[in-house]
């Protein structure tokens, strides 16, 4: 089973969409340390949106504040060489982020109850 994770920090490059001979793609996004964060050692880290997830990034652009939720992939690869080792930050969603870290995500509105046609008429109830 898989841990969800979430990182916070300033988008600093949204790189294009690669697609390969099998067919996959995937794209790939920086970022960097968060705003309240001021570091000597600046600690940019890559997450990779695969197939479908990759339009996921279209409207993000260097310099917004942003929210990866994400898995960490694993996979072993036997070459003619021994054995290696490869991880994958692999982004599921991306939140843009105000300045105070709140969502500029639409909170949806309420829906509305869904009452059969054949309920009658509301006068007809008994309460």
């Amino acid at each position: 089973m898989s841990q969800f994770f979430d990182y916070t920090g300033v988008v600093e490059e949204v790189l294009p969409v690669q697609t390969f001979a099998s067919g996959f793609t995937k794209r790939d996004v920086i970022i960097g340390n968060d705003v309240d964060s001021q570091s000597k050692y600046p600690n940019p880290v890559k997450f990779t949106f695969k197939k479908d997830n990759c339009s996921l990034l279209d409207g993000v652009s260097k310099g917004q504040r942003a929210k990866i939720h994400f898995v960490i992939d694993g996979r072993r690869w036997d070459g003619p060489k021994g054995t290696s080792y490869f991880v994958d930050l692999t982004g599921l969603k991306i939140e843009v982020l105000n300045a105070d870290g709140s969502s500029t995500e639409p909170v949806p509105a309420p829906a509305e109850p869904d009452f059969p046609a054949s309920a009658g008429d509301l006068d007809d109830m008994p309460f």
